[in-house]
């Protein structure tokens, strides 16, 4: 199967290749060009939909009717019809893990596909046997479905038995917050009953344990740290994997990313991320404008954190397609049983536990305030309705300390919000990073959640219609690689909600143009650009895509299997499809 897959990557470099070459003699890549005769969704409130569009270099001239824009271009613009194609623009995502991303292209993954165990041993006894799925003498997968998690003894038994349990094995849940650990790579790792009970209490939660308190392999959250830190060194993989993401993602239409992930400020100057980003940009390979923030400590000195992400600004600040905006934070961890680590208003059923909160309020309201009064903003995981709630406090404090209404603090994930809390994103200008790719009726959002979460909290699950009509602005995002990376079936499911098990609040529903504006210049205000990106409108980048229907006309099912024919970064193709 993985071996399939490397050849489906090397088959699309080279149609990316050849394709690449045959747009240069179309024109697409002339220095003055005007595209024409085509349906353009522009994302510009002012006026949605045009006809044609002037681009000279980098930047977009002229957006409009045909006759006025060719005037624009002069008279040595090279004219192309687009026969009535549909154009958009370059799609943004506001939380995506790039370079994380480009690692699983090349990795055993599952890509968040529900399985047996049965077929899960089946699955990874293959991928073992083939060297370059190998990291050293390690087996490391991702992308498991977190169903699998519910049952954990089977999986241990498996995992622990025959060729693989000689081995030592490491999988990374799809929700990149939890892990299972076989009994080879626990050892190598030296997570065993003395580690646990060398831990403080609160920290022996983030693990399965048995009885005695023997850990069984699972962990979560901070208590993965400890089997991660067990894996080879990566980072010198990490050029060839942002290649491999950017390739990835420009066939997707993705021209714009906010990575919230680009370094730690416990690290000070040393962050391999920025410097693989920054590499690829001087070498003039950096088709994409990043957008960046490093994770941060809500509970501590905030002064020192800011001096972190100032030096990295100022190193990093000749770099066109790169910008640092602040910090990311880690409100909470994730719902799902058995897990159960996202902070809630009201305890989880099965255990009368509330999760956990990871900074402590007081000392994050501090740190929200610094950062706001420094220029800086903070990106926060929040899952839990608590979480949500004492986010918002925070940023309320900021808004008030600073009298500063401007800079976008955003909130990301937002499974669960109380309606008390709606109108206050709109109120206090925070950006909602909405993942709705997730929202649909399956086991992740009804077996593993709704017996364990109080009614009043789960009802508004992703309640993204009852978020936009509060007035709050919604981006789109995917979180990749904890799921696929593609708009068009994020944009289709949010439409629906519907899964194997069918709607998940219907009353929830988004339409389709809010999606668009979502993955446009709504994620654009969140990346704080969007006076350069995220519309076509005079004077902005020349960041467009041309996709094979009209995707406002046609149902969600033909929406989701929406193919981008080609995607245009500052006026320059990077990647076209291969003509059928």
């Amino acid at each position: 199967m993985k071996k399939i897959h490397h050849l489906i990557i090397l088959a699309i470099c080279l149609i990316f290749s050849s394709a690449l070459s045959a747009q240069s003699n179309s024109g697409l890549n002339a220095s003055v060009k005007v595209l024409y005769n085509a349906n353009i969704f522009t994302a510009d409130v002012k006026r949605t939909m045009s006809h044609a569009i002037a681009i000279s270099g980098n930047r977009i001239i002229a957006v409009g009717e045909t006759d006025a824009v060719k005037r624009a271009a002069g008279k040595n613009a090279v004219l192309i019809d687009m026969k009535g194609g549909f154009i958009l623009p370059g799609l943004i995502d506001s939380h995506i893990h790039t370079i994380g991303g480009g690692q699983t292209l090349s990795m055993p993954n599952l890509y968040d596909r529900p399985c047996s165990i049965t077929k899960l041993y089946t699955y990874l006894d293959s991928a073992s046997l083939q060297p370059e799925m190998m990291a050293g003498d390690i087996l490391y997968g991702t992308g498991i479905n977190i169903s699998t998690w519910s049952d954990l003894p089977g999986l241990k038994r498996a995992l622990d038995s025959g060729r693989l349990g000689s081995m030592p094995i490491l999988l990374e849940g799809s929700d990149g917050h939890t892990c299972f650990a076989n009994a080879m790579f626990m050892k190598k790792a030296g997570l065993d009953r003395n580690y646990i009970l060398s831990l403080p209490i609160p920290s022996r939660h983030f693990y399965n344990l048995d009885a005695d308190g023997t850990p069984t392999g699972f962990a979560a959250d901070s208590g993965s740290t400890k089997l991660f830190h067990a894996l080879p060194d990566q980072d010198a993989k990490n050029p060839q994997a942002l290649r491999t993401a950017l390739a990835h993602l420009h066939a997707l239409g993705i021209t714009s990313l906010l990575d919230p992930h680009v370094g730690e400020t416990s690290n000070g100057p040393d962050n391999h991320d920025l410097e693989t980003y920054a590499g690829l940009e001087r070498a003039g390979e950096l088709n994409m404008h990043m957008a960046g923030v490093v994770l941060a400590d809500g509970n501590a000195d905030p002064a020192a954190q800011i001096a972190v992400v100032n030096d990295l600004k100022k190193r990093y600040s000749g770099l066109r397609h790169i910008t640092l905006l602040g910090f990311k934070i880690f409100a909470d961890g994730v719902v799902e049983y058995p897990t159960q680590t996202a902070a809630l208003s009201k305890p989880y059923k099965n255990s009368g536990y509330f999760g956990d909160l990871l900074y402590d309020p007081l000392r994050f309201r501090k740190f929200v305030v610094e950062a706001d009064k420094a220029g800086l903003i903070v990106h926060t995981h929040a899952i839990g309705d608590r979480a949500v709630t004492e986010t918002l406090n925070a940023i309320e404090s900021a808004r008030k300390a600073n009298s500063n209404n401007s800079l976008p603090h955003s909130i990301t994930h937002l499974q669960f919000i109380s309606p008390e809390d709606m109108p206050r994103f709109a109120a206090l200008n925070v950006p909602a990073s909405v993942q709705l790719l997730w929202a649909f009726g399956d086991a992740t959002t009804i077996d593993i959640v709704k017996p364990y979460v109080d009614q009043s909290i789960y009802r508004w699950q992703y309640p993204a219609r009852s978020l936009r009509d509060a007035g709050a602005l919604l981006c789109g995002a995917s979180d990749w690689p904890v799921s696929s990376a593609n708009p068009f079936e994020a944009i289709s499911r949010a439409e629906t909600r519907l899964g194997d098990k069918g709607v998940l609040d219907p009353s929830q529903c988004l339409p389709r143009k809010d999606m668009f504006m979502a993955y446009t210049i709504h994620a654009a205000k969140c990346m704080m650009m969007e006076g350069k990106i995220g519309s076509l409108e005079t004077g902005k980048s020349a960041d467009l895509i041309l996709v094979d229907r009209d995707v406002f006309s046609v149902s969600p099912e033909k929406l989701w299997e929406t193919r981008v024919l080609w995607t245009m970064f500052e006026g320059k193709i990077v990647y076209a499809a291969k003509k059928d």
